[in-house]
């Protein structure tokens, strides 16, 4: 049966009944109705005799997929028997699951059901199998059918997307313990096939060998439905940049969500996106964001644009973690020849640089954020409509179709560029052009001319000038570049900027809660604020402080004193950092980069990051059985 929720959207609710026979002659026969709804997988076991029964519920977030098969490959605790409908209870019990197994001439077809119940203490996912046995009919193609029903009913409830583009894996071999290979294939590779995933999977060789494909790769955007970087954030930060050296970077970030399973050894954004959806990280991190991966799920992510100096030496790049200048970053480089070691590393540097002890002279600007500034908000969404009209107007073949296909009832703008199957092609002129041009719906002016021997333009000509129009502008507005809205690096920054001059022992710049999976830098960051939390720590501070702020780090009551004489947090949108010594360190996302003055800008939103698919309150009592006790089991007597 098809139903419809409160949000119009159809679910399908389906009902049967299994049963399991137990070797046990102690333990009586069960039967186990099974109801999927909207909300999830219903499982009422009650025994044959004495009636008692017990009530499990598995949310439809945390089924990963279904497949069907004819035979079962593995015995799987947690299988359910045979399907009873409308035959007698004897038979049922007659026919067990253990006697078949391994019959050739077994017609039953098997429903695979996979999922990952999360457990709160302690807070974790546990992978749970449920198999559902069909066998009500004497051929395996209408039981087949059963199984198929119930399949597709699991895929249309969780509202899987019908795009059937793989993904776009990349590995570094290399990154965090060197086993990326290995813990791919048995810890991912399973989770993408239980969810019905296709992939393309690609081994990296080299430094910015993910960059260059990126960035070289003509058919990306069509060829996948997503990127999905297995590393640490260094491959990531490969990914983004070469993204945004395309010419089509804005198609590509509207259609291409990105993904990390983590790696490598620093996995910052990864924690950052467990932490923030209060996802279990660890003991199993690569597990739990493969998850996350699969769920069809995803939001902004803020990006910031950096713009680096050296000289004559000029760099333009794109960072979504942080930038570093003085006590950490001279940490997470210096350390790296003690990378043998293991996260170690970080501790026994940090100690040999609190013995010696170094200050950063220079120049530290920034223009503060503010909680009614629309700035920022209006370029992402000058960003995001360049976005939406760059992809209803990508090919003249695309044009053509949607205005064939135009109908009436579209008519409502926003609607217009979110909608995939009918543009208005008058409506996306009026918002690509000023509203009292000709070619405006709303305007002043008549669309129309006088042409000689004629009253009227046909209009197929005009068609064909408003088609040449769209695509002469989507043809400029791909060969730009995203637009920074600072001055030149060189050139004196605007009254409304703050600028102090000193010695500074750091001065570290956040936009994700975590630095490293250990490392809980900016605990009030989000994915998607416009927010850039910069940290500054002055000269004249004591050692035992300095211990004190390093060791707290991983709890995040770092800042807890903050600001102070000498530490203070900052809630900025842009920054400048020009160095007065010509030797230091300064890291972008954990990367060593010339050493020289540096700006960076945030761009909220600019990118689509994979999330997990994670009910808003995990606490809410769903189970329309047991109200009182939510989606645990209970134990009821009639």
């Amino acid at each position: 049966m098809t139903v419809y929720n409160e949000n119009n959207r159809s679910t399908i609710e389906l009902t049967e009944n299994f049963y399991v026979n137990n070797k046990s002659k102690k333990k009586h026969n069960l039967k186990i109705q099974v109801k999927l709804n909207g909300t999830g997988i219903y499982l009422r076991h009650e025994t044959t005799e004495g009636g008692h029964f017990t009530e499990q519920l598995i949310r439809l977030e945390d089924i990963v997929g279904s497949n069907c098969d004819n035979r079962i490959r593995k015995r799987v605790r947690g299988g359910l028997g045979s399907c009873k409908r409308d035959r007698d209870d004897d038979d049922a019990h007659h026919h067990s699951e253990n006697n078949t197994d391994n019959d050739p001439k077994d017609l039953s077809a098997y429903l695979y059901i996979f999922a990952y119940i999360r457990k709160e203490k302690p807070l974790k996912r546990e992978r749970v199998v449920r198999i559902l046995r069909f066998r009500s009919f004497v051929s395996f193609e209408e039981n087949l059918k059963c199984a198929e029903r119930w399949h597709n009913a699991i895929k249309v409830n969780k509202q899987t997307s019908d795009d059937r583009r793989p993904l776009l894996i990349l590995l570094n071999p290399k990154s965090g313990s060197g086993k990326g290979r290995h813990l791919f294939q048995n810890e991912v590779a399973p989770i993408l096939k239980e969810a019905e995933i296709q992939y393309e999977f690609i081994v990296t060789t080299h430094a910015n060998y993910a960059r260059d494909y990126i960035r070289q790769r003509k058919d990306i955007a069509e060829s996948y439905s997503g990127i999905v970087v297995a590393s640490g954030d260094g491959l990531f930060f490969e990914v983004l940049n070469g993204i945004m050296e395309r010419l089509d970077w804005r198609l590509l970030t509207h259609r291409l969500p990105l993904g990390i399973i983590p790696c490598g050894s620093g996995n910052g954004l990864a924690k950052t996106i467990a932490h923030l959806y209060n996802e279990p990280f660890e003991p199993k991190p690569i597990l739990n964001a493969a998850l996350a991966c699969v769920s069809g799920k995803n939001t902004p992510l803020d990006i910031v644009r950096i713009e680096l100096a050296n000289g004559d030496k000029y760099l333009e790049m794109y960072s979504f973690l942080s930038v570093g200048w003085g006590l950490i970053a001279d940490i997470d480089i210096e350390s790296e020849k003690l990378r043998s070691i293991g996260a170690q590393r970080f501790t026994l540097w940090s100690i040999h640089r609190l013995l010696h002890l170094r200050a950063c002279k220079g120049k530290v600007s920034y223009l503060p954020w503010r909680q009614n500034e629309s700035t920022a908000k209006t370029k992402t969404e000058d960003i995001s409509t360049d976005q939406a009209v760059n992809e209803e107007v990508k090919a003249p073949h695309s044009i053509l179709k949607h205005y064939h296909d135009f109908q009436e009832e579209e008519n409502d703008p926003e609607t217009i560029l979110e909608n995939n199957e009918f543009v208005d092609i008058i409506s996306h002129s009026s918002r690509k052009y000023n509203g009292d041009s000709w070619q405006s719906a709303e305007s002043r002016r008549t669309a129309y001319y006088s042409l000689a021997g004629q009253s009227t333009r046909s209009q197929r000509s005009i068609t064909a000038s408003v088609l040449s129009k769209i695509e002469a502008a989507n043809t400029e507005l791909e060969a730009k570049t995203l637009q920074s809205h600072l001055p030149p690096l060189k050139s004196p920054l605007p009254v409304d900027w703050n600028t102090e001059e000193g010695e500074f022992i750091m001065v570290h710049a956040a936009y994700t809660t975590h630095l490293a999976a250990d490392c809980l830098f900016a605990p009030e960051s989000k994915l998607n604020d416009g927010i850039i939390y910069l940290v500054i720590i002055r000269a004249g501070i004591s050692r035992v402080q300095l211990l004190n702020f390093l060791l707290n780090m991983s709890s995040g009551t770092h800042l807890d004193e903050a600001p102070s004489s000498h530490v203070q947090v900052l809630r900025v949108t842009a920054f400048r950092i020009e160095p007065h010594n010509s030797d230091g360190i300064i890291t972008v996302d954990g990367e060593r980069m010339e050493y020289g003055s540096i700006q960076a800008e945030m761009f909220p939103g600019l990118i689509k990051v994979m999330i997990p698919n994670t009910s808003v309150n995990n606490a809410e009592c769903i189970d329309e059985y047991d109200q009182n006790k939510g989606a645990g089991e209970v134990n009821r007597n009639p």
